[in-house]
């Protein structure tokens, strides 16, 4: 018989409505139950696509003898993190601070009244791997209930108040030149110069740190910015990270060259590359760029969006129950009896089958990535370079097809406000880059579904039913100012700026400047403001919102939010001279208050202007002869695109 989650609108939740656990959503219900029988609340967080998830839920949450412990001792409450990123955030910031690191699948221990004293991620359901097993940890929490309530009380006590205290510091500081060039020089310090990307093993894409870099290099021409950039772009290009026979890159690396992702596929990611490697195509016109942005494309094209407007959530990493990656890898025993005997050669060394790309737990299986470029195998076989792409082109066909045979890896088609503003932002990039008409139209079926659907009474919900974050209000509202850009249409451009007073109406800070993420109130942890700013990679609320700000009192000449711009950037001044590598989508933002918004008011060199790079820049356009710059507050009128010389 199925619990209670049977009848979530989650799809995370609703995979958990089989299992023996009596579990709650977080609910008024779950915590009034906890006071009235005064057992402490097993909080688990998790998303659809996490493969730890799937193996705690197997080993534990689906055994009878671990279920029937929960069911007696805890008030269980189950929560998708994709869909409640205000309870994730608040818990999850406290585990890291408790215990060094984070993570899903979260699991949680607190009092009745939702207040934390014990955290951490996966747990085995024995003792193993130097790990508590799950079904001890239970006992023994549920005997420090029992026989040491005060100790564990007072620790939950301790822990809320300084969180609370904690949220109520101010980092309000002055804005320089030197805030901006500490954190790109600390940026720059951090690249892994062999392998790419950031710091070591497991490697995130970091995608905005990476742009900050692009408009760095526009403006300093510098060696190092260059190296930095162009290693690392082509690390997560050609690595297994990325998925060479489909598209789309996976949620992020376990080892140091890229090649053995875990295998989630995060439309969050994806939108971010997305614009990321169309404007890196833009600024340096390597193919590479080209082959991912194009690919990302035809990955949503093909299964990850609706035709009708709107992109999914994500793909999980897993097919059957906890086949990690076996969608996506290939042993060469499949493809001996796949391919032709020259298609195979040539495949083996392009993907490098049975190299570094094979899979921890089976090295049978390979990750393809490029190991081999195309000229270097037709050197080494002695084929010419023509016939080597040919060969490699119609092995990965037959690659795809024989892959598309096995079971689909599990697609949550959820439509999430915030990450498809990402995407409409990233759509209209990739579209002014490539002139892709498919991206503009999916780009306005989108923003057009989410305001028809999402937008209630002059609110905005961030899925069905759950009241919008700051995020939503604020993503959507940049991708409804970049599809104003795009096409002129002014609808567009009073619907971003309606979100945007929307957002500072409800979750402005006026005695601590910045955003918080929600405005609803809460159990435990959500009686706690957060005002998010560090990137998640994917980049933050507060990160983002000055550099909207800046565009809308450029766009409307209102100084009102030129003034919100400021006070947002000067309210994490300090926190972000003291952590560098905090936010880079804060550092963009910082430099476009420094340099100013680059406004181009334009009619016959309209298109041109909107295809050109550089950072900053939004065109406008208005019947006057040449062109209209405006750099911040100073504008100059120049006669010809060529007179502007960029």
């Amino acid at each position: 018989m199925p619990n209670r989650l049977i009848n979530a609108k989650s799809p995370y939740l609703k995979k958990s409505a089989h299992q023996p656990v009596d579990w709650y959503e977080w609910c008024n219900e779950a915590f009034e139950k906890a006071k009235r029988e005064d057992k402490p609340i097993l909080l688990s967080i998790g998303g659809v696509w996490c493969h730890w998830c799937h193996v705690m839920a197997k080993e534990s949450f689906e055994d009878p003898q671990i279920a029937n412990i929960i069911n007696e001792n805890f008030v269980a409450i189950k929560v998708d993190r994709d869909e409640r990123p205000d309870i994730d955030r608040r818990y999850q910031d406290t585990v890291i601070a408790l215990t060094g690191s984070g993570g899903w699948p979260l699991t949680v221990f607190l009092t009745p009244e939702g207040k934390i004293f014990f955290g951490g991620t996966y747990f085995p359901p024995e003792d193993r791997w130097g790990r508590p097993g799950f079904k001890s940890l239970l006992l023994r929490i549920s005997q420090l209930w029992r026989e040491d309530r005060d100790r564990v009380l007072r620790s939950a006590e301790q822990i809320f108040r300084e969180l609370q205290s904690y949220s109520l510091m101010s980092f309000k500081d002055t804005l320089d030149e030197e805030l901006l060039n500490r954190g790109i020089g600390t940026l720059l310090s951090s690249i892994d110069y062999e392998s790419g990307g950031i710091g070591s093993a497991p490697k995130f894409h970091h995608a905005k740190a990476f742009e900050l870099l692009l408009y760095h290099y526009h403006f300093t021409k510098q060696d190092l910015v260059k190296k930095a950039m162009e290693v690392s772009l082509n690390a997560m290009a050609r690595g297994g990270v990325y998925d060479h026979l489909l598209g789309g890159f996976f949620r992020y690396s376990t080892d140091e060259t890229w090649n053995i992702p875990h295998f989630e596929k995060m439309l969050y990611d994806n939108a971010e590359l997305l614009g990321l490697y169309s404007l890196a195509y833009k600024v340096f016109e390597d193919p590479l760029y080209e082959y991912v942005a194009k690919g990302i494309i035809d990955y949503y094209r093909l299964y990850g969006c609706d035709p009708e407007g709107g992109f999914y959530a994500s793909q999980d990493a897993d097919i059957g129950t906890l086949d990690e990656g076996g969608y996506y890898t290939f042993t060469l025993k499949e493809l001996e009896s796949l391919l032709e005997a020259e298609e195979l050669k040539v495949i083996s060394l392009y993907f490098g089958i049975g190299t570094r790309g094979r899979m921890h737990d089976n090295p049978e299986k390979n990750v393809p990535f490029i190991n081999t470029k195309s000229d270097q195998i037709s050197e080494i076989l002695g084929i010419k370079e023509e016939r080597v792409k040919e060969l490699i082109e119609s092995a990965k066909r037959k690659m795809i097809s024989y892959r598309n045979r096995r079971q689909i890896p599990y697609i949550d088609k959820t439509i999430y406000t915030n990450w498809n503003g990402l995407m409409i932002d990233a759509l209209c990039t990739y579209y002014k880059v490539f002139e892709d008409e498919w991206a503009l139209k999916m780009a306005e079926k989108t923003a057009k579904r989410l305001l028809k659907e999402r937008y209630k009474d002059g609110y905005l919900e961030h899925n069905e039913d759950v009241k919008g974050y700051s995020e939503d209000y604020l993503f959507l509202s940049k991708g409804l100012f970049s599809l104003f850009e795009v096409t002129q249409d002014k609808a567009y451009l009073e619907m971003s700026k309606n979100l945007l007073d929307r957002s500072i109406e409800l979750f402005w800070d006026s005695q601590g400047w910045g955003f918080f993420d929600t405005y609803q109130e809460g159990e435990g942890l959500l009686k706690i403001k957060n005002k998010p700013l560090q990137d998640t990679p994917t980049q933050s609320v507060n990160g983002m919102a000055p550099y909207l700000l800046l565009l809308m009192e450029s766009a409307l000449s209102d100084n009102k939010y030129g003034e919100y711009a400021e006070k947002s950037l000067m309210a994490f001044s300090r926190f972000v001279r003291e952590l560098p590598m905090a936010s880079h989508s804060y550092l963009i933002s910082l430099y476009a208050y420094l340099k100013g918004i680059f406004k181009v008011e334009t009619q016959s060199y309209f298109e041109d202007m909107l295809k050109a790079f550089r950072p900053f820049k939004f065109v406008i356009k208005k019947d006057i002869q040449g062109l209209v710059v405006c750099e911040g507050k100073t504008c100059k009128k120049y006669s010809s695109v060529d007179d502007l010389g960029i």
